[in-house]
């Protein structure tokens, strides 16, 4: 049996995010993948990248931005999930952030996991936790990867990472 699945919105957030939200929404995402029949390894990957995601939101957006709030959806397209996750910046964060991705973006996939590797083993950990590694890991674990920064007034962005999972993978 053949089972077609039209581009459908399976979850969608709109709103302030913070670290006593996350699990709720996680346990929220988790479930749609589970109805969606989404194997095990491939839901545990995309649940790892929205946790990923959204923990840089929440360390690095603008909160309580008067346009725009973060935004986490999953949808659905035939045989893909895609996993979209879209937060205020600074614009002062804009250039960093475009010179960080593009820099990703112009390695191949074993130079990118090489990168991984030697800042796993050989950097320090900053003070909240992390390598840097949050986007080198969605680059690394999705099956597509796009990024878009768009204006929001003077002084702000809206920076929107796109992750895209083949689900028909072995």
């Amino acid at each position: 049996m053949n089972v077609s699945y039209e581009h459908r919105t399976l979850f969608r957030y709109e709103g302030p995010l913070d670290m006593q939200l996350l699990p709720q929404i996680v346990k929220s995402a988790e479930q749609l993948l589970i109805g969606e029949k989404v194997r095990t390894p491939l839901r545990r990957k995309i649940i790892s990248i929205l946790i990923e995601l959204a923990q840089n939101v929440i360390h690095y957006g603008i909160h309580n931005h008067p346009l725009a709030n973060p935004t986490i959806s999953l949808t659905r397209g035939g045989d893909d999930i895609v996993l979209s996750i879209s937060n205020p910046i600074h614009v002062s964060q804009e250039l960093f952030l475009r010179t960080y991705i593009e820099n990703l973006l112009s390695m191949s996939k074993d130079e990118q996991n090489a990168l991984y590797q030697n800042v796993l083993t050989k950097s320090d950990y900053t003070d909240s936790g992390g390598a840097g590694l949050g986007i080198l890991q969605v680059l690394i674990k999705s099956d597509n990867f796009s990024y878009k920064i768009e204006p929001l007034g003077q002084e702000h962005a809206y920076f929107t990472i796109t992750a895209t999972f083949h689900t028909n993978n072995s």
